[in-house]
């Protein structure tokens, strides 16, 4: 399953991304993975929660990140929730891009049962290929 938090720009998606995954922690019964452009929110999550801090890897494309997903849950099977926040900073898409970047996702979420809540600033109109994730 794939959610997204979709805003414009400094709306509490963050925070709101934050609460879900500290609330998740309660009831989760495998791990969850917490990955973030910065380490700015790193004191703000529980700390059962695995945070990464996707600047600190050599990753420079989209593609490359859906590489690192690949091999994060492929050698840990016991995730299943991923918050991505802020990584669509990281590798400016476009939103027919961000579309194409989303089905990629897709079947690692369905291979690996694993929850997926990405946050995705936009200033306008949320495309239509958005409408399946909200």
């Amino acid at each position: 399953m794939i959610k997204l938090l979709i805003g414009q720009p400094g709306i509490g998606k963050t925070k709101q991304m934050i609460a879900h995954a500290n609330e998740a922690v309660s009831t989760a019964k495998g791990n969850i993975i917490f990955i973030d452009e910065s380490n700015e929110s790193i004191l703000e999550i529980h700390h059962d929660i695995r945070y990464i801090n996707v600047s600190e890897y050599p990753i420079s494309s989209s593609n490359q990140f859906i590489a690192f997903l690949s091999g994060i849950l492929g050698t840990n099977h016991d995730i299943e929730s991923v918050y991505l926040d802020g990584i669509l900073n990281v590798f400016i898409m476009t939103p027919e891009e961000t579309c194409l970047w989303l089905e990629k996702i897709k079947p690692l979420s369905d291979k690996y049962d694993v929850k997926f809540e990405i946050s995705i600033s936009i200033a306008g109109n949320i495309p239509d290929c958005f409408a399946s994730y909200l």
